[in-house]
């Protein structure tokens, strides 16, 4: 489960040292997980070949509803992060920490939406077009409402 102190504990790190923290969201999450296992649903209603009655579907991608397209979109998207030189978190597995030189950023997931913070502005902005070059997202730009948290910027820092 996404753990509130590490959410806490990144917002506190970022605010600190006065980055930025840029929400974004996946659009489809979890049509983009691609299904390993044979996975076969009866036939939509409406979509029904009356011709074809008995006949199943093959999955391809992942549902939402599907039991398996959490675990698959997740596993799609930190294989993604690990290739572009992320390391996931030994502490918590929703954070992923890319560290290049004096450079550090840190990425929480929470199933499609995505904080991202980081001390160089540039590369932040480089790694989200990354991120919207493999998946369709909406970069929301600076924090206002995640997991039920309304953020306000201040003067001070962030009000939550």
């Amino acid at each position: 489960m996404f753990s509130p102190r590490c959410r806490t504990r990144v917002t506190s790190i970022a605010v600190l040292r006065n980055w930025k923290i840029h929400q974004l969201d996946i659009h489809n999450a979890f049509l983009n997980g691609v299904i390993v296992k044979e996975v076969y649903m009866k036939q939509p209603p409406g979509f029904v070949d009356p011709a074809l009655f008995s006949y199943m579907c093959r999955l391809h991608k992942c549902l939402y509803g599907l039991k398996q397209a959490p675990r698959v979109w997740y596993t799609r998207l930190s294989d993604f992060l690990l290739s572009i030189g992320f390391h996931a978190s030994k502490v918590n597995t929703f954070l992923f920490i890319l560290s290049v030189g004096t450079d550090i950023f840190y990425l929480l997931i929470y199933v499609d939406d995505i904080l991202l913070t980081g001390n160089n502005f540039t590369m932040l902005h480089r790694l989200i077009q990354l991120l919207s070059s493999e998946f369709k997202l909406r970069d929301l730009d600076a924090v206002h409402y995640f997991l039920g948290i309304e953020v306000q910027s201040t003067a001070m820092g962030l009000m939550l």
